[in-house]
Formats: structure tokens, sequence, C-alpha cells
């Protein structure tokens, strides 16, 4: 079993999945909403959202995977919030790399740097919204004494 985070958006999720897709060194695969054949059970959406993802993804090259999609807030969707993508690299400096593109235009919440519990530790959220926890070191080590 995995677990894969499933991002939220309000019409950036093509935006997002391209930055991330970059980032991550993977091809993002989208499905807009326009796609949906009419004449189902899902109610129309406005002109402005019909380009609106339904759904998004991306495998890395090691098997790890991302989802999302754009939230229509007419059928109670919100932006994420309250919830963290962890990624654990195992190069200190590709981490390091790696948190800076993420925060790059974002927010840094934590500066990425050595902790009790980690060689390598950041959070910050980028300029989409979603919140990023970015670690090295060994993660069998976690608070040991």
């Amino acid at each position: 079993m995995s677990f894969v985070p499933y991002l939220s958006f309000q019409g950036q999720c093509a935006e997002a999945f391209a930055f991330y897709g970059d980032v991550f060194g993977a091809k993002p695969v989208l499905s807009p909403f326009s796609d949906i054949p009419e004449g189902g059970d899902m109610p129309p959406l406005p002109e402005e959202q019909q380009g609106w993802i339904l759904h998004a993804q991306l495998v890395t090259g090691d098997g790890a995977m991302l989802m999302g999609a754009d939230m229509p807030p007419q059928f109670g969707g919100k932006p994420q919030a309250g919830v963290s993508v962890g990624v654990w690299k195992g190069d200190a400096g590709e981490a390091q790399a790696l948190f800076d593109r993420l925060a790059d235009g974002g927010e840094v919440i934590m500066p990425f740097s050595q902790t009790f519990f980690a060689e390598g530790f950041g959070m910050c959220r980028d300029r989409f919204g979603t919140s990023w926890m970015v670690s090295t070191g060994d993660p069998t080590a976690a608070g040991e004494d």
C-alpha cells in the first residue's frame, strides 16, 4: 500500500503540475473537465472553469506519485490547507536544491537547516499554496538520542 497526496486547486492545477513536473523530473498527465462527455450526471461548469483540471498526476522515475485537481467551489472544493507534502532526499545537496525550487516565489516557513531530528529539514509554501516539508539524513535515526 502507498498513500498519495491529492492536491486541490482553484484553476491553477495545470500550471502547478507543469511546475511540479519540472521540479521532480516527471511529465504530468492532465485531464480537463472539458473532456467529460455531455449528458452525464455532472452539472455543467461555467465557461471560465471549462479548462480546469478534473484530474492530474505525475509519477517520478522512482515511482513516487502526486495527484491533484481543480476543485470547483460550487461543488464544495477548497484549496489545500492544513496538510503538507513530505519529501525525503538521501543527498543533502539535492534536498536543499529541491527545497529552494519549491520555495521560489512562495513562502519559507522554516528555512532548510540541520535540526535535532534530521540532517536537513525545511518547510515552505509554494506559489500555488501547497505546503512542503523537505528533509534529508537517515530516516531511521529521527528521535534517537
